[in-house]
């Protein structure tokens, strides 16, 4: 007997990618005001950094959903 269903963890899952995802794109709006980013150095140090991390998320998120629907 299972425990949790697939469909149930590939959904949480993707809940969970969701809002890293969405932390990471903050982040890089949120960021040069918070932390006072004076340079264009400092502002491409942190979107080189984020915004794979943010894509990737959001791939994975999208595929996490679509393997939800299907099952």
């Amino acid at each position: 007997m299972r425990f949790i269903s697939l469909k149930t963890l590939f959904e949480v899952l993707s809940e969970i990618l969701e809002n890293l995802t969405s932390g990471w794109f903050g982040l890089l709006i949120v960021a040069p005001g918070l932390f006072d980013v004076s340079s264009f150095d400092e502002y491409m140090h942190l979107l080189t950094i984020n915004l794979p991390l943010g894509i990737v998320g959001l791939a994975a998120t999208l595929l996490l959903k679509e393997k939800s629907k299907k099952l």
